[in-house]
């Protein structure tokens, strides 16, 4: 078994490559909501319905 160091990014330095996901326009995400429900699609339906709420600002917490 070697015992070489293993080098790992820090924390910050992991941290700090990440982007924030910016979130698509409301009027966007009512529209597939909308063909969602339509087609009977119950978990594109669950996912678009909080992902509205997001682009809101309806949600309570601190939401990434």
């Amino acid at each position: 078994m070697s015992t070489a160091l293993v080098h790992r990014p820090t924390e910050y330095s992991a941290l700090s490559s990440q982007r924030a996901i910016q979130t698509p326009p409301a009027e966007w995400i009512a529209d597939r909501l909308l063909e969602a429900r339509a087609t009977r699609d119950r978990y594109g339906a669950r996912v678009l319905d909080c992902l509205l709420d997001r682009a809101l600002g309806l949600t309570e917490g601190d939401a990434p």
